[in-house]
């Protein structure tokens, strides 16, 4: 009780100062801004080290506490992003995370809650210090999605080298290059050049929308797997097989139909009818809990969250009956959350990145 005080107190006297005192507000000012700056920039896997963070647990629906779809894996250095959702980039900005380090961003599927941050990521990991085009993996149509990013970039792109000069931002980096994934069967390379990693893409069930993808990424020993949208599929289970870490969209049938009947009686038949509709492409938590188990998974992460979770109420109805089909072994997952996969052990560390 004195320290909380002694701490209001001293807020109370800098308070003070800075409305009586010439130059003491921008004293301050300086202050915080020259700490923020000068901390370093995050590097968060080792050599050879597998780490994972996800940058977006939310959907399409508003919520403040999480960003659009977004999986970050780290393989040492390098960085790659799997999906672009509204507000991931700036969780990335936030994080201190290195952006000229992101070597290529693979998308699960087409949906616009998946690539609506493409263009923001194209930017700022140009102006980070990228200094070759931005390789981005999908499903066959990836190439008109790019291709409508980079033209809608480009007037911008023109002014910022204008102002920064060529040197700073080489108009040769700015874009985005699309590399289409095709899969003969359930599975399929992704043809990633970084030494040692393997990138598998997972046909999912999505339905209608055709193909959808998840990745697997594996590095030294160590591997993490991430669903994309998707049904509950059995492809993905045998693909995700000895996975330390299954990052897996869920959607909760109960929580998602109170939605839909409080549109029903709202007068919102449209946004009743999307409510009705979404849970059939989705997978609920007891089901992605059943997926990981099939699949003999370290550590199932929730993600991609419907509907949203506003407290710890909604969340321990969200997971209700998890626990029966996997007692342990399961994270909700937050925006954030950082886990780190030490090569030669089975450890699965986790942080939460601020």
């Amino acid at each position: 009780m004195r320290r909380a005080l002694g701490v209001v107190a001293t807020l109370a006297v800098v308070a003070w100062l800075a409305l009586r005192i010439p130059a003491v507000d921008v004293w301050l000012f300086r202050s915080v801004v020259t700490r923020q700056l000068g901390a370093p920039v995050r590097r968060i896997a080792g050599d050879d080290e597998l780490s994972v963070a996800l940058c977006g647990t939310g959907t399409p629906l508003p919520d403040p506490t999480r960003a659009g779809p977004c999986t970050l894996i780290a393989a040492g250095e390098d960085l790659f992003v799997v999906d672009t959702g509204i507000g991931s980039a700036r969780n990335l900005l936030l994080w201190r995370l290195p952006l000229e380090k992101v070597a290529a961003v693979l998308v699960t599927h087409l949906h616009s809650d998946h690539i609506g941050e493409l263009g923001e990521l194209r930017l700022q990991t140009w102006v980070a210090g990228r200094r070759a085009p931005l390789k981005v993996y999908g499903p066959p149509g990836i190439e008109r999605v790019v291709g409508g990013f980079n033209e809608a970039y480009a007037i911008d792109s023109a002014y910022r080298v204008a102002h920064h000069g060529a040197d700073f931002l080489p108009p040769a980096a700015a874009d985005l290059t699309a590399v289409p994934v095709s899969l003969d069967g359930a599975t399929a390379a992704v043809p990633i050049d970084r030494r040692g990693l393997t990138v598998t893409a997972i046909r999912v069930d999505h339905g209608p929308v055709k193909p959808a993808y998840g990745y697997r990424f594996d590095l030294a020993g160590r591997s993490v797997t991430v669903s994309g949208d998707t049904a509950a599929d059995e492809d993905l289970a045998r693909a995700a097989r000895g996975t330390d870490v299954l990052v897996h969209e869920a959607l909760s049938p109960e929580l998602v139909k109170i939605f839909e009947d409080a549109a029903t009686r709202g007068g919102r038949p449209r946004a009743a009818q999307v409510f009705h509709d979404i849970p059939g492409y989705h997978t609920s938590p007891i089901e992605a809990a059943r997926i990981a188990n099939q699949a003999h998974a370290r550590l199932l992460v929730l993600t991609h969250l419907l509907p949203i979770l506003p407290n710890a109420i909604a969340e321990r109805a969200f997971m209700r009956g998890v626990g029966a089909v996997r007692p342990d072994g399961v994270t909700l997952g937050h925006d954030g959350l950082l886990l780190r996969l030490p090569a030669g052990t089975d450890r699965i560390d986790e942080e939460r990145l601020r």
